[in-house]
């Protein structure tokens, strides 16, 4: 099967969107799912549905669906709970067959919630409607500005990471996301009253757009045996990242009170069947994000063997101490990148790794942007398959401030800072950064070096993780390629 040939293909290339609940009123949620489409310029065809209005953001407005005239590939509905069943029915006259249930207050709400969740799923089965929901947003598509979201979308990053979610706690995060991500979809299973990872799963499988797939869960609704299935192809093909959630007896009962779905599953066998894949488990949401960043931005290591690059010797023993303690090794430096180095080195001898480069640095101020060019022949070392760097502190005021220098000259500037951190990564190792100041100043520099492609990590420790888990990856994939999975 082609993903063009998925049910989930329509949903992300819908040629015409129906958003039921649209508002003129800029306070309401519903609000932000016209916007989004319109500001973003969505390409399809969009009409909103409202009893009371004529006209919403330029928009020529329908009283209900049935009066809409052309054919309609996907509804968005935001009414209430006690009206969405009446949704459903005019998707069914109308021979509607993709529906987005974004309203909650349905198995979460209680035993009126439960009965009305279990009346609408067993009517879009029977009417073969396939629906998102209830309790969700998405499907975000940023190659062609599909965006269904409550919070203001304020720019796209296209790329290959897709994310498949249970719950919307991502969705305070979404303009973090397309700012620090290259997405390619983005999918909220929300309640799973049809739709569920199973089934997200499979179409990320098939996407050729999608090249890393992340996935949150907090329950598994569709076909364990199929999962694990799928699972264990997908992950070999693509680095396939699961969070977990309601991992707890607590957890479970907190994850049922906002989707209405207890994880019931023992976490420690849920745990096993992932490891009979090569999908990595991360243990916590600063990993999962952590692990997207890393799979999504870099080529594999070859292997376990790292440098570091620290501009301070504390920073470095950190580094070192996470290195061994996530399985990975110190890569020797030979005596030819010792030879290219020496003219950057102080008068006495020091370690190559870790390389204490806040030492070198006091012997090159003079051109700051050559010097840090000059250390790509550390990752370009033959021994080497992975490098880690702390990011220089106040590096900021260099690239940023430019006193007493014109617009053209600061600009200037900071393209040379920028292309020598470009020459470590064009070393052609997984190369990642880590942050030292934490302050403004250095976000900034943040969003300029990933918008090159260039990681940045919180800390050493999470920065030496992320790779240790990717080196760990390339193992196993190797290791079941060999013996045909």
């Amino acid at each position: 099967m082609r993903a063009s040939e998925h049910f989930l293909h329509g949903f992300f290339w819908p040629q015409s969107v129906a958003v039921v609940g649209a508002t003129n009123n800029m306070y309401k949620t519903n609000f932000r799912l016209l916007q989004n489409l319109v500001q973003l310029n969505y390409p399809g065809r969009i009409y909103p549905v409202n009893p009371t209005e004529k006209e919403i953001l330029g928009l020529k407005t329908y009283p209900r669906l049935e009066d809409i005239p052309e054919p309609i590939d996907l509804v968005v509905s935001g009414v209430r709970p006690e009206f969405t069943k009446k949704v459903v029915e005019q998707c069914a006259v109308m021979g509607i067959k993709r529906l987005v249930i974004v309203s909650g207050g349905f198995s979460e709400a209680g035993p009126s919630g439960q009965a009305l969740h279990r009346e609408i799923a067993e009517l879009v089965k029977s009417k073969g409607i396939r629906t998102l929901g209830p309790n969700t947003l998405t499907p975000n598509n940023t190659a062609n500005n599909l965006i269904i979201s409550f919070c203001r979308v304020n720019k796209l990053r296209r790329g290959g990471l897709s994310f498949a979610f249970q719950s919307g706690f991502y969705e305070p995060k979404i303009n973090w996301i397309f700012l620090n991500f290259g997405v390619s979809k983005m999918l909220d299973m929300g309640n799973k009253i049809d739709i569920n990872e199973v089934e997200a799963l499979e179409y990320f499988h098939l996407d050729p757009e999608t090249k890393v797939i992340a996935l949150h869960m907090e329950s598994l609704h569709g076909d364990g045996r199929r999962f694990v299935e799928i699972l264990k192809k997908v992950s070999l093909e693509k680095p396939t990242i699961i969070l977990k959630s309601g991992r707890t007896a607590s957890g479970s009962k907190a994850a049922a009170s906002h989707t209405g779905s207890l994880a019931r599953e023992n976490d420690l066998i849920f745990d096993h069947l992932i490891k009979q894949t090569a999908a990595v488990r991360a243990q916590n949401l600063e990993e999962f994000f952590d692990l997207a960043k890393a799979f999504s931005y870099l080529e594999l290591p070859r292997g376990k063997r790292l440098a570091i690059l620290t501009m301070s010797g504390g920073e470095g023993v950190m580094a070192t101490d996470a290195a061994e303690m996530n399985g990975l090794t110190l890569a020797s430096i030979n005596r030819q990148t010792l030879k290219k180095l020496k003219g950057n080195l102080p008068p006495w001898e020091i370690p190559l790794n870790p390389f204490d480069g806040g030492v070198v640095m006091q012997f090159n101020f003079s051109n700051l942007p050559e010097y840090f060019s000059s250390l790509a022949v550390i990752p370009a070392g033959d021994k080497v398959d992975c490098a880690v760097m702390q990011m220089p502190p106040n590096m900021a005021d260099f690239v940023f401030s430019g006193a007493g220098l014109s617009a053209d000259d600061v600009q200037t500037l900071r393209n040379k800072f920028l292309q020598s951190f470009m020459d470590i990564k064009d070393a052609g190792k997984p190369f990642v950064l880590w942050r030292s100041a934490l302050d403004a100043g250095e976000g900034e520099l943040i969003n300029l070096f990933e918008a090159h492609g260039l990681p940045v990590f919180a800390s050493a420790d999470r920065a030496v993780k992320a790779l240790a888990v990717m080196a760990a990856y390339q193992k196993r994939r190797t290791a079941a390629g060999k013996t045909g999975g």
